[in-house]
């Protein structure tokens, strides 16, 4: 890449609790190499800006970085949802009406809306999306959607990331030996509190295995708009209202110990997932994964090697996998070991950054 050359970034402020701000924060230190000028775009109703006429200043001020930065090169980073879509499908055609070169990195996927597109916005997104120059999705299902949609410019299959920070210190030898002697296992749930993400379903099925006398708790990690409900939930749900540990927003120092002190991950997840970066997060700490076969779950998951995956999103399939784990101390040992490794290989933002500058090339050599 010359080093001429600029790639502007459209992302939410670096202090949102999303995925995508997480992604950036982890990778933008790996993409400011020699060879790249990478500058960023912060969108969204945030940095308190909660009123109706955001969507417009966006556009407005996306029109003003083009003509003042000149970008060699747009990345854009939509979910497929309402708001995203419309917006983001703007920004495409102010850059192309400036001869732009667009990647478009699908984020979020919902299913429900890929429906709504199909039956009635896919002229939006032919018109919008389909000037695109390339395509990055975390999941081989969203290419083939993209691929019947009429898409021809190039799609390419990626991941999320796991900063190298949070694991600077991380022993999976201490984790193995930590798995192998405790006497109660401990569960963790990180994620944005949504009912979609499992959460329910997830208290449910640990709440079986207590009463089964089986020795576990639930650590919630995470707020979000049913935060309240899920408190209220435990109460009425379980008289061992001491084995739910509700930790609240984690980050840095927090979110290391909450992946460092616990032994299995659960994100038995139907939400609308491009790929959770808490999954990956969690391989890296050696934590078997239970979860469900969503977004790019699917595509890079080893059941029984990294963990179990859960078919249905009943409680009591969720209770059964992690039971299998819980009753096999050898086998989370094992899979503690094999997840560490993939992860480090996989997932490190030093190496996610790479295969994004090797897009950002091909691109730009086209």
């Amino acid at each position: 890449m010359d080093k001429k050359q600029i790639v502007l970034i459209t992302m939410p402020s670096s202090n949102d609790k999303g995925g995508v701000s997480n992604f950036f924060n982890s990778i933008l230190p790996h993409l400011s190499a020699d060879n790249a000028f990478v500058s960023t775009f912060e969108i969204g109703n945030t940095k308190g800006r909660k009123n109706w006429i955001y969507p417009l200043t966006d556009q407005l001020r996306l029109h003003s970085v083009i003509k003042n930065l000149d970008p060699t090169l747009l990345h854009i980073n939509p979910s497929l949802n309402l708001k995203s879509f419309i917006r983001d499908g703007l920004f495409i055609l102010q850059a192309k009406h400036k001869k732009l070169p667009i990647i478009v990195f699908f984020r979020g996927w919902e299913k429900k809306f890929e429906k709504i597109v199909e039956k009635k916005l896919l002229w939006f997104f032919r018109t919008t999306y389909g000037k695109a120059d390339s395509f990055i999705v975390l999941a081989n299902a969203f290419k083939k959607t993209l691929l019947n949609w009429g898409i021809t410019q190039p799609i390419h299959l990626a991941t999320t990331t796991v900063d190298e920070l949070l694991v600077t210190n991380f022993s999976i030898y201490d984790k193995i030996a930590q798995i192998k002697n405790t006497q109660t296992i401990k569960i963790l749930f990180l994620a944005r509190l949504e009912k979609e993400k499992g959460i329910f379903e997830t208290i449910d099925a640990v709440a079986s295995l207590i009463q089964k006398g089986i020795p576990v708790s639930l650590s919630i990690a995470g707020d979000g708009k049913v935060l309240d409900e899920v408190k209220r939930y435990v109460r009425q749900k379980t008289q061992h209202k001491n084995l739910f540990l509700f930790l609240g927003y984690v980050k840095n120092n927090d979110k290391i110990k909450a992946f460092t002190d616990h032994h299995v991950y659960c994100l038995p997840t139907y939400y609308g997932e491009g790929l959770p970066n808490s999954i990956l997060e969690a391989m890296a700490f050696g934590l078997p994964i239970v979860t469900r076969p969503v977004g790019g779950i699917l595509d890079f998951f080893e059941d029984q090697k990294m963990g179990l995956l859960v078919q249905e999103k009943s409680s009591e399939d969720i209770a059964d996998s992690l039971e299998k784990l819980i009753h096999n101390r050898h086998n989370m040992m094992k899979i503690s070991m094999y997840n560490a490794e993939y992860a480090k290989k996989n997932f490190m933002a030093s190496i996610v950054a790479k295969r994004l500058l090797k897009t950002y090339d091909t691109i730009l050599e086209r």
